[in-house]
């Protein structure tokens, strides 16, 4: 691979961290190029599959692959998460990034700003494969910046909605929820705090949890951070009436600032009929032992929003041709639907698809472990369709949005308002003035 320039500062912190190249990469990039005695082309994927029994699933897709191109050699790297990002930016920096990597949608966007991505060949894969073969959410909130490209080819995804145990909605008569009022309604039916039985779980905290289930609901009202010219449109009517609203909502949940396992264990312990979850919330509701009485809506006012995570794959800048090539076979290959089932296997339930023609395919559908989910599907795959988040605007991806997450500003005020039972006008007015510093 070679060294390019880069438009950003590495944090020493971060470079500190990596001591030992790639873990189990070897030496480097050196291994990564043609072998010219053996004629093949070398190549390294880097992932966070590193449980051994992802690792063999990983290297079984990995097997078949190298059957069908005798001629490339992918190696597996499995790096743990706390350590992914420390990496990333290790090895962009030095030019020595493996030539596959598995991207969360907002490393995929860092990564992007750090001109770490080959965006032509990403755009190539995703062509070839075709844009009408994924959920249009998918693809949404994978788009650059300017919306002229990807920041990453989707492999899977989770999502994130109102789950809900139909069989305690049956018991006091009461139909699935369809939109703001209908989701007071039933919360309102089981409140009961002084026996902590609650009517909804939802995040309180000052936690990317709490600011990613308010965004479905202030998204749902056509409030967002940003509009399409990149101005901070946190403090506007329809965000207050996101706010207040969610206040409202949260008089029937858990007291206090909380957080993901308090959501969790109220739903599965059945001290609530409704919990804002991912779908990683599917095998515990198993275990409970109340799996068919599992439904998916999503939170409803103008129109209906899902929260969720899409997995990429992104292909490094600065290889050669020969490489590039060869990347770009690799994750197409993972894009086949036998290929892509066999990765999603790998946790039933917490991953899900991206791809239209995998949902319904009974190598997906009929596997054991997510039997139990079958009648979820189209609800999940509707999920997917309809995934918007904070910050993306007809058809951009702001990427300053990772900054006011990690800044705090939106469930900051959140807590306040809910817990700390502060102003909001002036929370709002207190969030917006924080997002339009920290843009400046």
């Amino acid at each position: 691979m070679k060294k390019k320039a880069l438009c950003v500062l590495l944090a020493a912190a971060m470079v500190s961290t990596f001591t030992a190249g790639c873990g189990s990469s070897g030496s480097g990039k050196e291994e990564a190029k043609g072998d010219s005695k053996s004629g093949k082309v070398k190549i390294q994927f880097m992932h966070q599959q590193v449980e051994q029994e992802r690792q063999d699933v990983v290297q079984a897709i990995i097997d078949d692959f190298e059957k069908e191109n005798e001629n490339i050699e992918v190696e597996s790297i499995p790096v743990n998460e706390d350590d992914y990002d420390s990496k990333i930016v290790a090895l962009g920096g030095s030019g020595e990034l493996p030539a596959i990597i598995e991207y969360s949608q907002d490393q995929a966007k860092t990564s992007v700003s750090n001109q770490f991505t080959n965006l032509d060949a990403v755009k190539e894969v995703i062509d070839q494969k075709g844009e009408d073969s994924f959920y249009e959410g998918a693809l949404d909130v994978t788009k650059t910046e300017d919306g002229s490209g990807y920041v990453g080819v989707p492999i899977c995804s989770w999502v994130q909605g109102i789950w809900v145990n139909t069989a305690m909605l049956q018991e006091k008569g009461l139909e699935l929820p369809e939109n703001w009022d209908d989701i007071l309604e039933v919360a309102a039916a089981f409140n009961d705090q002084a026996n902590k039985k609650y009517g909804i779980a939802l995040p309180t905290s000052e936690s990317a949890f709490t600011e990613q289930v308010f965004s479905q609901y202030a998204l749902s009202n056509d409030a967002n951070v940003f509009d399409k010219d990149k101005n901070v449109t946190v403090n506007t009517p329809e965000m207050k009436e996101a706010v207040e609203f969610y206040k409202e909502l949260a008089s029937y949940s858990m007291p206090g600032s909380t957080e993901v396992a308090d959501v969790k264990d109220a739903f599965v312990g059945k001290n609530t009929p409704m919990a804002m979850y991912s779908t990683y919330i599917l095998n515990a509701v198993k275990e409970a032992g109340f799996a068919e009485n599992l439904a998916l809506v999503l939170p409803n006012k103008k129109e209906p929003v899902s929260y969720g995570c899409i997995t990429v794959l992104g292909i490094a800048d600065g290889m050669e041709d020969a490489e590039t090539d060869a990347a770009k076979k690799f994750v197409s290959f993972l894009l086949e639907k036998e290929n892509n089932i066999n990765w999603l296997n790998m946790a039933p339930g917490g991953i899900q698809p991206v791809l239209k023609e995998v949902s319904d395919d009974a190598a997906y559908t009929d596997m054991e472990e997510r039997k139990a989910f079958a009648g979820l599907n189209d609800d999940i795959a509707a999920a997917v369709d309809s995934l918007q988040l904070f910050g993306t605007v007809d058809g951009k991806n702001f990427t300053e949005m990772g900054d006011v997450t990690n800044t705090g500003a939106i469930s900051k005020m959140i807590n306040n308002v809910v817990v700390q039972n502060a102003d909001i006008d002036k929370e709002l007015e207190t969030a917006q003035e924080a997002v339009e510093k920290l843009i400046k």
